[in-house]
């Protein structure tokens, strides 16, 4: 990998190669995911001070050990965007809410989320211009999310807007709930193609370097047919439909780093919901148009 990309820190979540990644560059860290796994990104600095932790969204894989790492780093500057900024603050509701979905496990999970400083934290809106780092508001994955782009190396760093993609497979969007808008999620992709990137950096997996414009072309293409796939199933049909798409591409080696990445059963509902908000007139079906009548319904 070339000194102008960044590093990836393989993050080996629950001892899972190629799953999960943390970027450095320079004096930044990008998305440094969840308490259980920041040893591997201080082993990774090598006693390196990191001036700034940049975060694409507040999703505990990405961003929950932001305040265990200003434990050891209490002068980093934060990045997150405005409304996220509350949670990582006081992530209070956030864990709780998380804890009726995961349990116990949540602890094994993700490990501790400790609250960051408000005086550390830079919120974003997006537009920002600092230095050589760019920074634009790219939801659909969540409304909090952000892309960051570094203008000298053209390197784009995108947290979950170009999908999951490990070892030049394809790529799959991450639908979690609660905040999965396709349409949006479409003009994000665009936001990020207009940067024209020569890299893309992003959590599941690592960093692209051979034709990143392919992969967001496949990315509107892969979402299409998640969203179109979410409409006449249930979570164990998304399941089953998402483990024949992924082996027919990716084959029975691909498979397990792919669920490790995004476990299949929890991404037909944000799609789910998306598509009741649809039927509500509360969100543009894709195509343009709101309620059942732009639904197809």
């Amino acid at each position: 990998m070339g000194e102008d990309l960044p590093r990836t820190v393989d993050l080996l979540h629950l001892g899972r190669p190629k799953a999960m990644s943390a970027h450095l560059f320079d004096d930044v860290i990008v998305d440094p995911g969840c308490e259980k796994t920041i040893g591997r990104v201080l082993d990774a600095l090598d006693g390196r001070t990191p001036r700034a932790i940049l975060l694409t969204h507040i999703h505990f894989d990405h961003a929950g050990g932001t305040g265990a790492l200003l434990e050891r780093f209490p002068h980093a500057e934060v990045w997150v965007h405005e409304r996220g900024a509350k949670h990582l603050i006081d992530p209070t509701r956030l864990v709780a809410s998380a804890r009726k979905v995961f349990g116990d496990y949540f602890d094994e999970l993700w490990g501790r989320v400790i609250p960051v400083p408000e005086e550390n934290v830079r919120v974003l809106r997006g537009g920002e211009e600092e230095g050589p780092w760019r920074v634009a508001y790219t939801p659909g994955h969540a409304q909090h999310h952000v892309s960051y782009f570094h203008v000298p190396t053209r390197v784009a760093y995108t947290g979950d807007v170009t999908g999951i993609r490990i070892d030049g497979g394809p790529a799959l969007p991450p639908t979690p709930p609660p905040d999965i808008d396709p349409p949006l999620w479409h003009r994000s992709l665009e936001t990020v193609a207009a940067w024209e990137p020569r890299a893309l950096a992003y959590m599941h997996f690592g960093t692209t370097t051979e034709d990143p414009m392919d992969q967001i072309a496949t990315m509107h293409d892969s979402l299409d047919v998640f969203t179109e796939a979410a409409r006449t199933t249930d979570a164990q049909g998304m399941a089953d439909w998402i483990r024949r798409w992924v082996l027919e591409r990716a084959g029975e080696d691909g498979l397990p780093t792919y669920y490790a990445a995004g476990p299949f059963e929890g991404l037909w509902a944000g799609l789910d919901r998306y598509w009741k908000r649809v039927e509500r007139g509360e969100a543009e079906a894709p195509g343009g148009g709101t309620g059942p009548a732009a639904a197809g319904a």
